[in-house]
């Protein structure tokens, strides 16, 4: 598990807003994780098992905090990376990679699922299994997303160009 631990925080810093919401969320996660041992497949993908088993936290997790009526202030300032993932050391990574989750975060809760499995390179068969849905279908919403982060990422790619 501790070789794929990017998932959880990836996924955390896709689905939670500020710092604190992220390191609640992954440590649901990660707890997820731990009850989840008994169900693994032997024969399955433990990479694709895991972004499963976050995935479902993180809906979860947001549809539970929904009923909350907890108050998202979405103009707030990109919150920090989680400690246990890897920062880009040059700025304009960095920057690049926030205002990235910053689009994802703008994104619908199904939307953010696909991309990140597709992002962390999955093939279209292997995000429809892990979602439950066809290939086809993957490939079809996935254009629809791309679209999607295109425009709300528009003008910010200038804005990182090295010089």
């Amino acid at each position: 598990m501790r070789e794929h631990s990017s998932i959880a925080g990836q996924t955390a810093r896709a689905f939670e807003f500020d710092s604190d919401g992220q390191a609640d969320l992954l440590q649901e996660i990660l707890v997820a994780w731990w009850r989840s041992i008994p169900n693994f497949p032997v024969s399955g993908n433990a990479r694709q098992w895991l972004y499963r088993v976050s995935l479902n936290s993180a809906l979860t997790w947001q549809r539970r905090e929904c009923r909350r009526h907890r108050v998202i202030d979405r103009a707030a300032p990109f919150a920090q990376l989680i400690e246990s993932t890897a920062q880009p050391v040059d700025p304009v990574d960095r920057d690049a990679i926030n205002d990235l989750y910053g689009a994802l975060r703008q994104l619908r809760p199904a939307e953010r699922a696909l991309i990140l499995l597709h992002l962390d390179g999955f093939s279209y068969a292997e995000i429809a299994h892990t979602l439950g849905t066809s290939a086809n279908a993957v490939g079809s919403r996935l254009t629809r997303v791309r679209e999607n982060l295109a425009k709300l990422l528009k003008g910010k790619l200038h804005h990182h160009e090295r010089v």
